[in-house]
């Protein structure tokens, strides 16, 4: 279980960082970030110290998923990619999306189905909505 005052810092975030912060928490006590949620989940709803809501691990994620849509894309734009292919691709992002394994922005174009390979945790997803 979570320490309260790691679960208060938490609760004291907003939902951006949270989910951001999740990954960061698990990674220092040996957790997935799923589990993590649960536990933050499981300690709002007032769920007794040690139980958590059943949540999803990262390996029982679908390989499709419905896209969780990010506000002002422009912030996401990539800019590592130097080369003439990387600039016509950073052209093309319209839209950013949260990866659903690590919860990371992800900037994407509008095309669907679209399949993505996150940079932080490798995952891929194919978005279809």
């Amino acid at each position: 279980m979570l320490p309260i005052d790691v679960l208060e810092k938490l609760d004291s975030m907003d939902d951006y960082d949270r989910m951001l912060a999740f990954g960061r928490i698990g990674s220092d006590y040996r957790m997935t970030a799923a589990e993590v949620e649960s536990q933050f989940n499981a300690w709002k709803a007032g769920a007794p110290a040690g139980q958590s809501v059943q949540t999803q691990t990262s390996q029982s994620i679908a390989s499709t998923a419905k896209a969780d849509y990010i506000q002002d894309a422009s912030r996401y734009r990539p800019s590592y990619d130097p080369s003439r292919e990387g600039r016509a691709r950073q052209s093309q992002i319209e839209q950013a999306v949260m990866c659903p394994m690590c919860h990371s922005a992800l900037g994407i174009p509008s095309v669907r189905p679209i399949k993505v390979t996150c940079p932080s945790c490798m995952a891929e997803t194919t978005f279809e909505a």
